[in-house]
């Protein structure tokens, strides 16, 4: 979009936002703003909490007894350490020989986002590394450390002499440290108040098998909310794919775009949905891929474990261990309740949405264009196979696509039909409770914003327009708006 034109937008936007607290007064913002219905107070439909709880896990009002009783069992596999095999902890053994934790929720706390690590020299505990191509022309991972950095390993030497001669590394250790520091970026509104960003910049240390290949750059990411996904899951494809819109054919600015990924079972290309650059197609291999990956737990899905063939120490250690790809480290009914868990989240009901300010600032949300990437809601397939998620009303605010998010937020990864400057829409609901439920509030994709404000300010490329409004409101008008997005 040339400058012209969005300066054009911004202008046509700035005269019905002066009587945003009167969003019925005014005919063209009738028309703008779609009128309020009950069922955004539940968002997550039938499965939204009964009340507001102390934390994100809980599973959702309508469920059977019977699901309720999978929904803890699995919570135990999400919530309990693993332990390096072999053990008497039969249930719990594997873990490794790379990982970055030992549990779920050791990221995901209470459902949400970790306390995001320290700034310096670190050994990243919430913040996962991820290793992509930053050249279109080259696909794959770094040829030594595959597609993620596991900073932590269980301990094993090489012994055998003929096998050291082979390798230069005999002993079985994490990959790298993350050296991780903030710049401050000073800001005005136009009403003179001013603000701080802090940009990041991440550089591995330490790296314990040799340098990374040259086209191989950093993606830093801080676990994300997981409450919600099963409805997330629930939604039709055809429903998402309506939305795409590559080429902009309708001249809005916006290009939402659907990642195509693997389906790692079937193997066929299906629509990404999961994951910060969409790269999971549906929530059984979003929930497989992080055992592998995260913790070092494998299964039917992702059999093989993470060490390439330079890290002969950590092939070993995972022969020691004692598993084969007939004894898989977690079997299929333990995974499935793991699956079954993150299906049933429910999720929190909207907060004094009937308020003045909030309902202003919901006219503020629509006014801006907000809705053109965080669409609001989706009615889930009614012949999705777990019936009490099937043919909800629920009000995410995502379209679950890719957009180029600018040049502030990009990480010049590419992750299949991601590109380095494409993030997927992360949903908005129920992220304003994150400090009530955790203690902590972090936002975008490696939690660099400490506040819904500054989140809306590091938005560039497609939302660039909304962020040039954003900043021309007032101080009354950015507060109902930042209100109404704890609300939801």
């Amino acid at each position: 979009m040339q400058l012209i034109t969005k300066s054009l937008f911004i202008t046509g936007l700035l005269a019905p936002l002066s009587a945003c607290d009167k969003p019925d007064t005014a005919t063209e913002n009738k028309a703008q703003v779609p009128v309020f219905e009950q069922s955004e107070i539940k968002t997550g439909g039938g499965i939204t909490h009964k009340r507001l709880y102390a934390s994100y896990l809980y599973p959702g009002e309508k469920l059977s007894s019977k699901q309720q009783l999978d929904f803890w069992t699995g919570f135990s596999f999400f919530r309990d350490p693993w332990v390096a095999a072999p053990s008497a902890t039969g249930n719990r053994d594997g873990l490794g020989p790379l990982f970055n934790t030992r549990s779920c929720i050791a990221c995901h706390t209470a459902g949400s986002r970790a306390k995001i690590d320290e700034v310096g020299h670190i050994l990243p505990l919430s913040l996962v590394v991820r290793l992509g191509s930053k050249d279109a022309n080259i696909t794959g991972v770094d040829p030594i450390y595959g597609g993620q950095i596991q900073p932590r390993a269980i301990s094993y030497r090489l012994t055998d002499a003929a096998m050291i001669k082979k390798s230069p590394y005999t002993d079985n250790v994490g990959e790298a440290w993350l050296d991780k520091r903030y710049a401050k970026i000073p800001g005005r509104f136009a009403d003179g108040e001013s603000y701080e960003l802090l940009k990041p910049s991440y550089q591995l240390t330490k790296l314990a098998y040799g340098e990374l290949a040259p086209h191989i750059g950093l993606s830093v990411r801080l676990a994300p909310n997981i409450f919600g996904m099963g409805l997330l899951n629930a939604i039709n494809t055809a429903d998402l794919l309506s939305q795409e819109d590559i080429n902009d054919r309708d001249g809005n600015g916006i290009s939402a775009k659907y990642n195509r990924v693997p389906n790692v079972i079937t193997g066929a290309t299906e629509v990404g949905r999961f994951g910060f650059k969409a790269k999971q197609p549906n929530l059984h291999q979003q929930v497989a891929a992080a055992f592998r990956d995260d913790i070092g737990i494998t299964n039917t899905s992702f059999p093989d474990e993470s060490c390439t063939n330079t890290q002969m120490a950590c092939n070993y250690a995972a022969e020691y261990g004692g598993h084969s790809l007939a004894d898989l480290e977690i079997p299929d009914n333990r995974l499935d309740f793991t699956v079954t868990f993150n299906e049933l989240l429910g999720v929190p009901p909207a907060r004094n949405l009937k308020s003045k300010t909030v309902q202003a600032g919901r006219t503020l949300f629509y006014q801006l264009q907000c809705q053109q990437c965080h669409r609001p809601s989706y009615v889930t397939d009614e012949n999705y196979p777990v019936k009490e998620l099937a043919k909800q009303s629920i009000w995410p605010y995502t379209d679950l696509a890719l957009h180029d998010m600018g040049a502030g937020l990009a990480d010049g990864v590419h992750e299949f039909s991601a590109n380095g400057r494409e993030w997927r829409t992360a949903p908005l609901w129920g992220i304003g409770l994150q400090k009530y439920k955790t203690g902590q509030q972090r936002f975008l994709h490696d939690g660099r914003a400490r506040t819904i404000s500054e989140a809306i300010l590091w938005h560039g490329g497609e939302a660039e327009p909304a962020k040039q409004a954003y900043l021309v409101l007032t101080k009354q008008q950015r507060d109902a708006l930042v209100k109404f997005v704890k609300a939801i």
